[in-house]
This record gives C-alpha cells, sequence and structure tokens, in this order.
C-alpha cells in the first residue's frame, strides 16, 4: 500500500469521489490494456487534462492550449505499452 507518509512529503492529498460505474468501467480498461497502472494514474492524468484545457495551469506548458493539441499530445504520451 502507498505510504501516507511519503504522501505528506510530496505535498499529495487522498480524495474520495463518486464516479458512474460507466466511466470506471472505461478507466479500468484503460489500466487493464497497460495504458495506465493505476486507476489512480488515470484519473490524475484526467484532472491534469482538465487544468490544462480550462485554465493552462501546469508549470511548463502554455496558458492557452487548444483541446486539439491536448488530444493530440494526450495520444502521442498514451500509447499503449
Amino acid at each position: 500500500m502507498y505510504d501516507t507518509r511519503i504522501a505528506k512529503c510530496l505535498g499529495v492529498k487522498t480524495i474520495s469521489l463518486r464516479m458512474p460505474d460507466r466511466i470506471l468501467e472505461e478507466v479500468d480498461e484503460l489500466v487493464k490494456q497497460g495504458v495506465y497502472a493505476s486507476r489512480t494514474e488515470a484519473i490524475r492524468e484526467g484532472a491534469r487534462l482538465l487544468l490544462r484545457a480550462q485554465i493552462g495551469s501546469l508549470p511548463g506548458k502554455p496558458v492557452e492550449v487548444s483541446n486539439d493539441d491536448l488530444w493530440t499530445e494526450f495520444l502521442r504520451e498514451k500509447k499503449p505499452r
């Protein structure tokens, strides 16, 4: 299990969320295909993409990024392992 002491040092918080079954099934399929190592990794990446698309808030990335650019980058970075 993930050591909560490490999470605290890294500034990582644990959250609880509710997700429709269909979305979770799709996330699980991505994990099964090896696109992501875990549900957590997949959902974290989704949050990053949302932030970049909405407000361009991630360091080192342009403030304005089109959804097409995001999708292209996502597909390039997340080819099945």
